[in-house]
């Protein structure tokens, strides 16, 4: 056993489930969001995001790559999630790779003591004004007991055209 192993952990489980609404809850304060500029850079797993307050100052930029559990590759609940946290300077340098764009408004709503996240798509065009709440857990078991809200519309957790990646094309 080694003290200097080739390859460590530095992720973390993303537990989700995606759901598409008719139009943003009540409740939501429609001033209150973060824009978030997604580049999922050509030919790779790997998004790069910048948070930005709704003056457009950038909050946090980071860089991350989501891959499928490897015991349970086609359960799309389960994903790992790495991420590395950069300047918004060090973001700049990468922002004029080729790739699929999107932005989008991200509001939080606090519904039975669990926080949804709710994304107002600004681009691309196409998916102008497309609403969807997710919901993250820590276990699989939190995430299968998730009471869904009245709310909340179709769910989309297995549906491949509803994630990120395919709705920024």
């Amino acid at each position: 056993m080694t003290d200097r192993p080739l390859r460590r952990d530095y992720w973390r489980w993303e537990l989700e489930r995606r759901f598409v609404l008719p139009r943003l809850p009540d409740g939501v304060d429609a001033a209150a969001f973060t824009r978030l500029r997604d580049l999922f850079v050509a030919g790779t797993k790997l998004r790069l995001r910048q948070v930005e307050a709704p003056d457009g100052r950038v909050l946090i930029a980071k860089l991350g790559q989501k891959r499928a559990d490897p015991d349970a590759p086609a359960d799309p609940r389960r994903r790992q999630l790495t991420t590395i946290y950069m300047t918004p300077d060090e973001a700049e340098v990468l922002i004029g790779l080729p790739g699929r764009r999107s932005c989008k408004r991200r509001y939080q709503l606090v519904e039975d003591g669990r926080t949804w996240a709710i994304d107002v798509w600004e681009a691309p065009e196409a998916r102008r004004g497309l609403v969807m709440a997710e919901i993250e857990c820590a276990s699989d078991a939190e995430l299968a007991a998730v009471v869904v809200p009245p709310w909340a519309g179709r769910e989309v957790t297995e549906d491949a055209g509803f994630s990120a990646f395919a709705l920024a094309q």
